[in-house]
């Protein structure tokens, strides 16, 4: 009699035991599908209720990273497909003028009908739109390369008045055709941290765009100041200005200020000069007052004592 008692009792704990173990299982199968659901939907609402047990609480916080991670990388895809899409609308767009003169003055030659003068005139025209178009080539070869870090900058300690002046001296012959002179005040020469290469020509891209906003018979400062830790070279030209309401978008690619109208160029010189000088650890900032004059000041770095 006892034995068969006891058999009951061992047949009814078994019976629990199984029962309770298949809706644990079954709770726990139900509560992974949530997760696996909730993974597959990117559902950042996991049910976190549902996993009380530890083990299904680290599963659900791992699903959650796994969630996270794919909405940030889908999110960061977003983001770069929009960048190329706007980089090639405005590339496009910038080269559709040059090569729309270049096409038309080409067709114009080949008519015939054209007198020798008009000949010449077209010859210049197409001369003008190429080298516009080659020029806009190696700054967007230069700025993907400096972008993508396939060009490495090394600056090192190196005197900056050699710098300054071969920035000038490659833009002589464009300031000298309207007239204006580029005055340098006198400063002792001083080792800072910097690529020659690099940052004479975005000083050199500076001082173009100075020249080409100034007005004729004008004239360029450039000024060196020592400071605690940089050194400032401040470039101030005295045309048409910039508002302050533009000082944050002028140096963002292709973009062209509202006094640009009818000035040639592509918008790319000061942010070309930006990335350029943030390579090295420098940086640049602006200051105008429309109509009197605008400063640009480069910061470079010093060398440790």
């Amino acid at each position: 009699m006892a034995f068969a008692v006891t058999v009951v009792i061992a047949v009814i704990l078994c019976s629990l035991t199984v029962l309770f173990s298949y809706r644990y299982a079954r709770k726990t199968f139900d509560s992974i599908d949530q997760v696996l659901d909730s993974v597959l939907t990117r559902n950042a609402k996991l049910p976190f209720e549902a996993a009380a047990d530890s083990r299904l609480s680290k599963l659900t916080h791992k699903a959650a990273k796994i969630i996270q991670m794919n909405t940030m990388d889908i999110s960061q895809i977003k983001q770069e497909k929009e960048i190329i899409q706007s980089f090639i609308s405005d590339m496009s767009h910038q080269m559709k003028t040059p090569l729309s003169g270049v096409a038309m003055y080409t067709d114009l030659l080949l008519e015939g009908s054209i007198s020798e003068a008009e000949r010449q005139e077209f010859l210049l025209r197409i001369k003008i739109g190429t080298e516009k178009l080659q020029w806009m080539m190696n700054s967007l070869v230069k700025m993907s390369r400096l972008e993508v870090g396939a060009v490495e900058l090394h600056p090192v300690p190196a005197g900056i008045k050699q710098t300054i002046f071969d920035s000038i001296s490659t833009v002589f012959g464009a300031a000298a055709k309207r007239n204006i002179s580029v005055r340098t005040a006198y400063f002792e020469d001083i080792a800072l941290l910097h690529d020659r290469k690099w940052t004479s020509e975005a000083i050199t891209n500076i001082l173009e765009n100075a020249i080409k906003y100034s007005p004729s018979d004008g004239v360029i400062d450039i000024s060196v100041e020592t400071l605690p830790i940089y050194t400032k070279v401040s470039i101030t030209d005295y045309g048409m200005g910039i508002a302050p309401d533009e000082w944050n978008y002028i140096f963002k690619r292709f973009y062209r200020g509202r006094n640009a109208k009818g000035i040639d160029g592509a918008g790319l010189g000061l942010y070309l000069a930006n990335l350029i000088f943030q390579k090295q650890g420098a940086y640049i900032l602006v200051d105008s007052k429309p109509g009197q004059y605008t400063i640009f000041s480069v910061f470079l770095q010093n060398c440790k004592k």
